[in-house]
């Protein structure tokens, strides 16, 4: 059966997140599908996928774990991806026929007026505060930055044409219309997995990161740590995630021979989240740089949700979100030792770390998991829709 002549209700369309991406597919898209619209995702395709067979001229058949219909395009070097990618994605969306096209990159803003012009009604998601994330790029020249940080508020002022705009944080979404802005956080769905996941205590001694490695995200940091004296015996660090081209990463691989460090590589966002279900600590060390600081970090209530203990930068915006819930030991920015310390702390006080970790996973089951901003995604497409095409 062939689906390309039906047209969808909603598209999300990206050209530089893997159509696996957590906040684009596996909760939007995801709970525009279960909601009842027909729901159609653009984005780019993993290692192992053959584009050709997997809705490179079809939008074929619907995910079975999401029911979202995939059409993928090929991963490319940024150059390419910010010309080719992005002009195949929009003629993806546009043959789709949706009535709502849902954007998740700055640099398809180009195409918000384009597909308003010809009757498409586009909500602009703001993942970053790209601004800010310019502006935290120490590696640019003083010029070069400036010029960068001007691009950036050009594009946000593109993308507040959009019909509706979706951000990731408060902070994102006050540089966009109040009226036609609605904050959707990228919180975690709360697996029957993570609740069925065994007691912290009986757990490997594992420390874990998650997510991709760089500079501001703490590989220094992480490197230093699992060498430190301070680290506690017998435990080891588990990362995964992509690892920075531009970091020099000889030390971190290093310790990866010497088996201080157990780097996974890129990950499936399922079987990323199932690793966390075998570790007692979550590390986030992230640098607080203009963008991270206005964050709202998903992987910390990843952490949490697997009944994890926490081990974070301390960020004033993050200590304000854990208000109330003892379940994170807070460390200075940039300083390994710090960070062995909490390890040890939680590897020689077993019963804090099960107070820790019962605290974050009530939390997350309690004020910060996925199903709260589904609420508020559905309840954009309905205002930009007038009512859902199921009731009409």
């Amino acid at each position: 059966m062939r689906h390309r002549s039906r047209p969808f209700d909603i598209v999300h369309v990206s050209s530089a997140h893997p159509w696996t991406d957590n906040r684009v597919h596996l909760r939007s898209a995801a709970s525009a599908a279960a909601a009842g619209y027909r729901t159609a995702l653009v984005a780019v395709a993993v290692d192992g996928d053959d584009v050709a067979a997997t809705g490179d001229t079809d939008w074929g058949r619907p995910d079975l774990a999401t029911g979202v219909f995939v059409r993928r395009v090929p991963a490319r070097r940024r150059r390419a991806r910010v010309v080719r990618s992005s002009a195949q994605v929009i003629t993806a969306a546009l043959s789709s026929r949706a009535t709502v096209v849902h954007l998740h990159d700055p640099e398809l803003v180009w195409a918000v007026l384009l597909l308003r012009a010809v009757g498409r009604v586009v909500v602009y998601d703001a993942h970053e505060d790209l601004p800010d994330q310019v502006r935290g790029k120490e590696y640019l020249g003083r010029w070069a930055r400036r010029a960068a940080v001007a691009l950036a508020h050009l594009v946000v002022l593109v993308a507040g044409r959009a019909d509706a705009v979706v951000a990731a944080t408060p902070t994102i979404a006050a540089r966009f219309p109040a009226a036609r802005t609605t904050v959707v956080r990228n919180l975690p769905v709360l697996r029957p997995a993570d609740l069925d996941a065994p007691p912290v205590t009986d757990r490997p001694l594992v420390a874990v990161y998650l997510g991709a490695l760089s500079r501001d995200r703490g590989i220094d940091v992480i490197s230093g740590a699992a060498s430190s004296p301070d680290f506690p015996d017998a435990w080891r660090v588990v990362t995964a995630g992509r690892i920075d081209s531009a970091v020099d990463r000889s030390r971190f691989d290093g310790l990866v021979a010497a088996g201080r460090i157990d780097h996974r590589g890129t990950l499936a966002p399922h079987a990323a989240r199932d690793l966390l279900l075998g570790a007692r600590v979550g590390l986030l060390p992230l640098r607080p740089t203009p963008a991270y600081a206005a964050s709202i970090p998903t992987k910390l209530f990843e952490y949490l949700a697997a009944g994890t203990a926490v081990v974070a930068t301390d960020v004033p915006l993050w200590r304000e979100l854990l208000a109330g819930a003892d379940c994170a030991t807070w460390v200075p920015a940039d300083d390994p030792d710090a960070v062995a310390r909490a390890v040890r702390r939680y590897a020689e006080h077993p019963d804090l770390l099960r107070a820790h970790a019962a605290a974050g996973r009530a939390l997350v089951a309690d004020r910060y998991r996925w199903d709260h901003e589904a609420t508020a995604l559905l309840a954009v497409y309905r205002s930009v829709w007038g009512v859902a095409p199921f009731d009409a």
